[in-house]
């Protein structure tokens, strides 16, 4: 269901269009959101359930997986490495500018994914 589709309210029995309300937490993040008349303002539920949503997008990976002609692969998972991470972004020398960072080491013009043999964990 979205915004602006029309239905047959439950409540009213007048044909109506759907209003949304967002509904966010403390942090500002998505919460919920909830679907009402328009007319009555009656709140409105969903026709489709959470198995109905993940069972199609089970089917539009199969339908990908058989139009591309491989098989259907696990979610690739990214584990950091011991040696990632040596950007100047995250050393202890690095002396963030909003005109030109430096080096403090050096004292030369860096960029934040430059990355040096000296690096040092703050």
């Amino acid at each position: 269901m979205r915004a602006g589709e029309k239905i047959a309210c439950p409540r009213c029995g007048e044909r109506s269009v759907v209003k949304e309300k967002k509904i966010f937490d403390d942090d500002f993040a998505l919460k919920e959101v909830k679907y009402y008349c328009a007319l009555c303002g009656a709140e409105v539920q969903e026709k489709t359930s959470d198995h109905q949503k993940n069972t199609a997008a089970e089917q539009a990976s199969k339908r990908l997986s058989e139009l591309l002609g491989g098989e259907t692969v696990a979610k690739v998972r990214l584990k950091p490495e011991a040696d990632d991470g040596h950007f100047c972004l995250h050393c202890k020398n690095y002396v963030k500018h909003p005109f030109a960072s430096r080096c403090a080491l050096s004292m030369r013009e860096i960029e934040a994914t430059d990355s040096c043999t000296e690096f040092e964990t703050p």
